[in-house]
């Protein structure tokens, strides 16, 4: 077992390396509208944590790391919060339960089987808060009006999902089984910190920000295919209205505190128990950061 002070070592330096990357490489990834980008930082992150795993052969250390980056995260001044944070914790929270099997080959493949997962569950899961038992009611009528009625069966556009999952899923454990093979080399995440710096971040009034995120593709469409759904159902006018304003009221508010969204500063001055190495931690990888940018 590494010492107290190899570990506070660790946890900062990864911590800021996965902070910087996920604003850098992200901020790039989404400026052009990369398909699955989401997924791409995901895989990213897990390869992060196999590498943290084989140098400090602490399992517990790549939960602190995904855990520091999402505390960083909420102290950003531009840009998303909210939905970026669980996604760091969650993924890194699926790669430790993996990891229970031992640092190894083995572990560290279960462990980034675990973490793909999450980037397909939480959109799904967000969007049904929005929108209710409606989304699926919508996805169903949009499905038969569209896709069914030019004979693509529901069976195909669900094989085509698992397919898009097992690409990913073997994408990781390639990934974990290269950690495992180059532990101890450096490679591009150490330096892409020196080039990582995010370009032109989002500025100005969160409120307006986020009635901006309501005109985001996804959501836009989500909000008409339940608005369509609803109209074809033969609700009354005012019935779909009251309807559509749940997912709009729930969606401004997410979104608004997404942006909002700053942890208490004081967390990061944990100084006794248990949480000590994750308080320091925190101390060194904004040190890190405050270098970089």
């Amino acid at each position: 077992m590494i010492d107290q002070k190899r570990k506070i070592e660790i946890l900062g330096n990864y911590g800021a390396l996965l902070s910087v990357i996920e604003v850098g490489l992200g901020s790039f990834l989404h400026s052009l509208y990369i398909p699955f980008a989401g997924h791409l930082l995901s895989l990213n992150q897990g390869y992060l944590l196999c590498r943290v795993a084989i140098l400090s052969e602490d399992r517990s250390l790549t939960y602190g790391v995904s855990n520091i980056a999402a505390v960083l995260k909420s102290l950003s001044p531009a840009g998303k919060k909210l939905g970026p944070m669980l996604s760091l914790s969650m993924q890194g929270l699926l790669f430790y339960l993996g990891t229970v099997v031992g640092i190894n080959p083995i572990g560290l493949s279960l462990g980034m089987i675990l973490l793909s997962f999450w980037a397909f569950v939480q959109p799904l899961v967000t969007y049904y808060l929005f929108f209710g038992n409606e989304i699926i009611n919508a996805a169903e009528f949009l499905y038969q009006k569209t896709f069914q009625y030019h004979g693509i069966k529901a069976e195909n556009l669900l094989w085509l999902f698992i397919g898009v999952i097992v690409v990913k899923v073997f994408a990781g454990i390639i990934l974990a089984i290269l950690a495992w093979r180059t532990q101890g080399k450096s490679d591009y995440q150490d330096s892409f910190v020196n080039y990582a710096k995010p370009k032109g971040p989002e500025s100005g009034d969160p409120l307006i920000l986020a009635l901006k995120d309501l005109l985001k593709p996804i959501f836009l469409i989500s909000l008409v295919g339940t608005a369509v759904f609803l109209y074809f159902s033969q609700h009354q006018i005012a019935e779909i209205i009251w309807y559509l304003m749940r997912p709009l009221a729930i969606g401004f508010m997410f979104f608004y505190f997404s942006r909002t969204l700053t942890l208490d500063k004081w967390l990061l001055r944990l100084e006794n128990g248990r949480f000590h190495a994750f308080g320091e931690g925190c101390k060194v990888a904004l040190e890190k950061i405050r270098k970089v940018f």
